[in-house]
């Protein structure tokens, strides 16, 4: 609860540090670039930091799985521990693909369509939404076969 707390406060903090009069969403001509600016950036970082971690824990997995070979474990132990990381790091890998590729459509379709403004916030959560849609769907149909 906490993080997500932090988290909210930290996305926020753009609206509430530029307290001038010149949010004009009607005319969408002065619309703030750091309440796109400062997401974008945390966003990158998480992904990236994300990323990192992700690689981390594959190469330390898989040291784990030849140690575990090498000390003679048994076949059935070995893998039942390789069996849940396949799928699940191809699943996370389909998931990370559809978010990602969902915001660059939303990216692409704000910069298509000029001027910026709030609107700009709900194609780029809508082309997300989907992404999330298309990745439930997926998930739901590889649970059936």
């Amino acid at each position: 609860m906490k993080k997500r707390l932090s988290f909210a406060i930290v996305l926020l903090m753009p609206l509430v540090l530029s307290a001038q009069d010149n949010y004009h969403f009607a005319e969408g001509n002065s619309f703030s670039r750091q309440l796109f600016e400062i997401p974008a950036t945390l966003l990158g970082a998480y992904i990236f930091v994300y990323f990192i971690i992700s690689i981390i824990r594959l190469i330390l997995d898989n040291r784990l799985k030849f140690k575990m070979i090498e000390k003679g474990v048994s076949d059935k132990v070995v893998e039942q521990i390789l069996q849940p990381t396949r799928t699940d790091a191809s699943g996370q890998a389909l998931k990370w693909f559809l978010i990602l590729a969902g915001i660059g459509v939303g990216l692409g379709i704000v910069s298509a369509i000029r001027p910026f403004g709030i609107h700009s916030i709900g194609i780029i959560a809508f082309c997300l939404a989907l992404s999330f849609l298309a990745y439930f769907l997926y998930m739901k149909r590889s649970e059936n076969k």
